[in-house]
């Protein structure tokens, strides 16, 4: 038997993975139209509001909105939905940071809660026991690419009279029951940031189907301004959150693109966790039938290290790395992270109203990721 790389012998894999961001003359057309119209930013141009759109219809949603990135995505998703100081938002505890320090943009309180075991979103039972009387939201992450379970979620916060956000940063071309994700809760907030399933280096879109909430949303990234009046008329609180209109050329060469690389990471992926659903002390996050696609931001599996002699998860990675085969190990749970640990929330929440130990949280689920 050949020796591991990590031990000095050769590595497995020598042939280098396909480069990162995609590009061709989609994309260099767009940016020569922008930069040929003089109309670079979104106010006069109409690349940005056409990808929005475009990219909303594809997932099945009649409004979209282009913005800066996905962290504003939900900011504004939030403040769209009227949630600010008094309110409680529960968040999923396997996610990026900007999940729940949205809802600290907004001053309101992350709630966070554990996930399911197998597919590491939000888990539907963890949410409909934190529910109190300030609860107004739940943000739903669908991990790696993976939905969270939409049918319970948007039968719990219908019957609650919650606000359902999707955090869809992974899960560019994911469907549910043949609809694209985003379009089943309140808003739908995708992140553009270079290591997404379609980037311009940074970016973000949010979609929806409610006319009303997009009003307010529309009206929040563009400076509390409101739509037909005058461009010094000011309605409401705001900020500036559009994305510029490179962006938006260079968001539409990537999404004429999309379904191609989404089959084909569908029909990989599927290849991939059948092979190594035979391997013992690996276990692929499982793909519910209810999923009709998966947008795969990552390939994510579970690690038994008692299958592999005890090889700590942080030595794995590492082997598998000698080999030419990149891993990456899950994010931190949300309330291990200093921020929570300390309420370090300045200048957003000084002092918050009925604080949460955070030190103290228990997500047996979401910590043994670590």
């Amino acid at each position: 038997m050949p020796s591991l790389a990590i031990l000095g012998g050769d590595p497995l894999r020598t042939r280098p993975y396909p480069a990162w961001p995609v590009w061709d003359d989609r994309e260099r057309r767009g940016l020569a139209e922008v930069l040929e119209s003089g109309d670079w930013w979104q106010g006069d141009g109409d690349h940005a509001t056409r990808f929005a759109a475009d990219f909303a219809a594809y997932h099945g949603a009649a409004h979209g909105l282009a913005l800066t990135n996905g962290t504003h995505t939900l900011e504004a998703a939030l403040a769209a939905c009227a949630i600010g100081e008094g309110d409680d938002v529960i968040v999923p505890a396997l996610t990026f940071v900007a999940s729940a320090t949205a809802v600290l943009a907004v001053n309101a309180r992350p709630v966070i809660v554990d996930v399911d075991a197998d597919t590491l979103c939000i888990d539907p039972a963890a949410v409909e026991a934190a529910i109190g009387e300030r609860t107004r939201a739940v943000v739903a992450v669908h991990c790696g690419g993976c939905c969270a379970d939409l049918d319970a979620l948007t039968d719990l916060c219908a019957r609650r009279g919650l606000h359902l956000i999707e955090d869809c940063a992974h899960a560019h071309g994911s469907s549910w029951r043949g609809r694209g994700v985003g379009s089943y809760g309140s808003f739908g907030s995708f992140s553009m940031q270079h290591s997404k399933l379609m980037t311009a280096g940074e970016g973000g879109a949010l979609i929806t189907s409610d006319p009303d909430l997009e009003d307010a949303a529309w009206q929040y990234v563009n400076c509390g301004r409101e739509r037909g009046r005058w461009f010094y008329h000011h309605r409401a609180y705001g900020t500036n959150l559009r994305m510029t209109e490179w962006q938006g050329a260079i968001l539409a060469g990537q999404l004429s693109r999309l379904p191609e690389q989404t089959a084909r990471r569908n029909a990989s992926a599927v290849l991939l966790g059948e092979a190594l659903a035979q391997v013992p002390g690996v276990r692929p996050q499982p793909r519910d039938p209810r999923m009709t696609s998966n947008g795969n931001y990552c390939f994510i599996f579970h690690y038994d290290a008692s299958e592999f002699a005890g090889v700590p998860l942080r030595e794995f990675e590492a082997a598998l790395e000698a080999e030419g085969i990149p891993m990456g190990v899950s994010y931190p749970s949300l309330n291990t992270l200093q921020v929570f640990r300390e309420g370090a929330f300045a200048p957003r929440i000084r002092r918050p109203t009925q604080p949460i130990d955070w030190a103290t949280l228990s997500l047996p689920v979401a910590e043994r990721r670590l």
